[in-house]
């Protein structure tokens, strides 16, 4: 029952985060059809990073509250709805509030689903919460192929079509949730939601930190892995899409061993040896100048990265443990929202001093995220409830 649970909640996550990752795509035929500059272009993306950023953790207590795992699939639905309807809208303003409604259904999704995710894990919450995590990304990577068909076929309008796999999941999730929610109270679910143990929001905090720079290194290699390949390396345009290929491919493979070596050894020591190893390559990335080095240090680089992803996770929730909503809400919205944000700074390095200046400081964040994980303290002194 655990991996049947496991499978829906991901195939969930998979669902919502199709509609983020769709949004680059569209961005060239909304330009097109509303005559606009690149910084309203712009926009689009910064209204749906910031309502998901700033929102998810107003759901995550509103899931802690009220437990409400409607809002699970609700979420799932109104992110599909919200992207469908922006090839639909008439002008640009609403093609805005369009974005935003999307992302309020990522926001409603994610808190809701990694708490109930938390909940099914049994023992295993490290690998379960990797998995779950796994289907975000797994969004990100087919979210663009998705869009491309449709607004090829159809046009700007073709949008609609992203409302398809949103409205499947829904029904799906809303059909089988309840059941397996009647069979974990049956074995004893209630019983192991109560006295979960003392909230420990100054570690919370450091880890909220710590989220916040490993987001900025996910986001600063997604944007600019194509350009450094191009215009760095001299590669061609298909080279720097193949890299961020083997990124992506490298990452999930990474979520998911991040978090069975995490259950296995431990989840504070389990991320502090992956950005300790990452602080050692990723600066040899940044400055080598062989693209077939470059390409092959990349995958350890993905690989230690993801693989905090779901540890993370875990971590945040066991520090406030009666708060988990709040706790998935802020480290999920942090993770793939907040980083987003950055972008720009390091696009003014870039104009300024060039790109691979850009990628040598983004390569010493994880110095950083070594230094701030070897503070947070182990996940039992916040779990002393249990």
């Amino acid at each position: 029952m655990k991996y049947r649970t496991t499978a829906l909640l991901t195939l969930a996550h998979t669902a919502t985060d199709v509609n983020q990752g769709a949004i680059p795509v569209l961005l060239p035929f909304f330009i097109a059809q509303h005559n606009l500059t690149y910084a309203a272009a712009a926009a689009i993306v910064f209204t749906t990073t910031l309502v998901s950023t700033f929102t998810q953790p107003i759901f995550g207590v509103v899931a802690d509250r009220l437990s409400r795992p409607w809002l699970m699939p609700l979420g799932v639905l109104l992110a599909g709805l919200g992207l469908s309807c922006v090839g639909l809208a008439p002008t640009y303003e609403t093609g805005l509030i369009a974005v935003g409604l999307s992302g309020i259904g990522v926001a409603a999704f994610h808190p809701e689903g990694a708490r109930l995710a938390n909940r099914f894990a049994g023992d295993k919450k490290a690998t379960v919460m990797s998995i779950f995590a796994t289907g975000g990304q797994l969004g990100f990577a087919i979210g663009p192929l998705i869009a491309t068909f449709a607004l090829l076929k159809w046009g700007i309008k073709g949008t609609a079509f992203m409302a398809v796999p949103a409205i499947c999941v829904t029904l799906l999730v809303a059909l089988v949730l309840p059941g397996l929610w009647k069979y974990h109270d049956a074995v004893g679910g209630k019983a192991a939601q109560k006295n979960q143990g003392v909230d420990f929001w100054g570690a919370f905090i450091l880890l909220s930190v710590l989220v916040l720079f490993r987001s900025i290194i996910f986001y600063g290699i997604n944007t600019f892995l194509p350009l450094f390949w191009i215009n760095v390396l001299n590669q061609s345009k298909a080279a720097g899409a193949s890299a961020l290929t083997v990124f992506f491919a490298s990452g999930v493979v990474g979520n998911l061993l991040g978090g069975r070596i995490a259950d296995h050894f431990g989840l504070r020591a389990a991320v502090l040896v992956e950005f300790a190893v990452l602080s050692v390559i990723f600066p040899v990335f940044a400055f080598t100048s062989n693209p077939s080095w470059a390409l092959l240090i990349l995958v350890p680089i993905a690989l230690m990265n993801s693989a905090s992803v779901g540890p993370l996770l875990v971590l945040g929730q066991n520090y406030l443990p009666n708060r988990i909503g709040l706790a998935s809400g802020v480290t999920l919205g942090l993770a793939f929202s907040f980083g987003g944000t950055m972008t720009p700074f390091f696009g003014w390095i870039d104009d300024h001093h060039g790109l691979r200046a850009a990628i040598i400081v983004l390569s010493f964040l994880p110095i950083i995220c070594t230094g701030l994980t070897a503070f947070l303290p182990k996940p039992k002194i916040a779990d002393i409830g249990h």
